[in-house]
Formats: C-alpha cells, structure tokens, sequence
C-alpha cells in the first residue's frame, strides 16, 4: 500500500476483511494494489456522502473554497464540516455498509 498519504488501519482491516470474505487469495503484491483500490474508492464514496450530508449553505461554502485554490485551507473545510455533519459516524457506517454491499456483489 502506498506510503504516500497515512491510512486508517481501521478501514485497511475492514477491506483486508472483505477480501477474505469474498474469497480471493491473491498475492502479496496483488493483495497490496487491491486494498489501494479498495482505500481509493471507500474515501471518494465516503466523501461524497459527507459533502451530501452538510446543509445547502454550507455545502455551497465547501464548494466555494474547492473552486479557490487560493482559499483552499484544510482549517476551514474542517469548520464546515465539524459543524455541518453533526452525526459523521453514522455517515461513515453508511458508507461502510454501502461499500461492502458493492465490493461483495462484484464477485
């Protein structure tokens, strides 16, 4: 898996366990490009859904500083989002259960 950005081991595991549960034995290398494909496609689902779930105004907010790199500050995305999303788990538990129901049915 690659290095270049910190994962979170907890979602690792999740993947890790999908793939033995839907049966593939793969080689390490093989193993390694399936969880970055897993991690990749969880964390874009799992954006997806958050910026769903925060209000119009501040989803219109998210999307003003996306649009302006000049804006861009990690500082305020995680204003919006910590006060637009007052249930995050509960969307990441969503998210999880929506992507194991598509990984397990690509069998």
């Amino acid at each position: 898996m690659s290095m270049d950005k910190p994962r979170n081991p907890f979602i690792l595991d999740f993947c890790e366990a999908l793939i033995k549960k839907r049966g593939l034995e793969l080689s390490e290398e093989k193993k390694e490009k399936e969880l970055e494909k897993m991690y990749n496609l969880y964390e874009s689902m799992l954006g997806r859904k958050m910026v769903e779930a925060l209000p119009e105004e501040k989803q219109a907010q998210y999307m003003a500083i996306t649009r302006n790199l000049d804006e861009l500050s990690f500082e305020k995305i995680g204003e919006i989002f910590s006060e637009g999303v007052p249930d995050a788990e509960a969307v990441m538990k969503e998210t999880l259960e929506e992507f194991s129901d598509i990984y397990l049915k690509n069998r």
